[in-house]
């Protein structure tokens, strides 16, 4: 067998599977996204942009965007935060790091359905863990995941203590991987800690910090799991992001095809910032090597 028959035999079986399970589906869905697409009839009529149309004019939607939104701001923020402080004080601890990170690392492996049902216990308005405690100290209990004001907030607890473990290990190991180098010059320099950290960590740690962020956006974006279990998108839309919003046209409504245009409506955007955030990615590469 030749070596261009080897190459075309190993990459056939990928194209394969690659048209079978993204691009076929991808343009199957707009033609579906284009249609009067319900499951329960058999005839599906031609709607054109129809769709599109319903789906921009929908008030709903621009609150899943706007509830959307605010999960992306807030869960980034504060698991950044709270992920940046745990790898630093875990890279203060060399000897006693292998015992504490795999704790910390736990609420990651618990199954997202699970935490949100464990969220709707500890939660719990009348008997839950945490509004004993308030009343122990003297505040009333709070209507937490069954409130309109407090429900994302609730969600977000939960999603923010299970994916803060993931920040801290991706950080902690390009912290890890940092040279030492650096750091003995700035020693010899005299710089303090601050200087150091602002100064070398942070620019050193870029990379890594632009492929946090973009893996806990992407994975912010499809939220679903946690919010379906515990809140269902409620009281009311409160909680309802665009991942559930789309699931709820296609399968609370029926209407897959208004489901099939929120979901191209969410992926045009979601694909320009992936492009920005990749871009910028390879320019930081760039600048690192030229540095070299």
């Amino acid at each position: 067998m030749t070596k261009k028959r080897t190459s075309l035999f190993l990459v056939i079986p990928t194209v394969a599977i690659l048209v079978l399970i993204v691009i076929f589906p991808m343009f199957y869905s707009i033609t579906v996204a284009v249609q009067n697409y319900d499951i329960r009839i058999p005839n599906h009529t031609f709607a054109g942009l129809g769709n599109f149309i319903k789906i921009l004019t929908d008030s709903n939607f621009y609150h899943a965007a706007l509830v959307t939104g605010i999960m992306l701001a807030v869960e980034l923020a504060v698991e950044f935060v709270l992920g940046l402080v745990l790898a630093m004080l875990l890279m203060q601890i060399p000897l006693s790091r292998k015992l504490y990170q795999p704790i910390l690392l736990i609420p990651m492996m618990v199954m997202p359905v699970v935490v949100g049902y464990v969220g709707r216990l500890v939660f719990e308005i009348r008997s839950g863990p945490i509004n004993y405690l308030l009343n122990v100290i003297g505040i009333q209990s709070l209507q937490w995941h069954a409130s309109p004001h407090l429900a994302l907030i609730t969600v977000m607890i939960l999603r923010v203590w299970r994916w803060t473990p993931f920040v801290m290990a991706t950080l902690l190991a390009g912290l890890l991987s940092l040279p030492v180098e650096p750091y003995e010059s700035v020693q010899v320099d005299g710089a303090n800690a601050r200087q150091t950290f602002f100064y070398i960590t942070l620019p050193m740690l870029k990379p890594v910090i632009t492929l946090v962020i973009i893996m806990r956006a992407l994975e912010i974006l499809q939220a679903f799991d946690i919010i379906y279990v515990l809140t269902m998108g409620g009281p009311g839309i409160s909680t309802m992001p665009l991942s559930l919003y789309t699931y709820l046209k296609g399968f609370r409504y029926w209407d897959i095809g208004q489901a099939s245009a929120a979901a191209w409506l969410i992926m045009i955007p979601l694909s320009i910032l992936v492009t920005f955030f990749v871009k910028m990615m390879e320019e930081e590469e760039v600048e690192v090597e030229e540095k070299k």
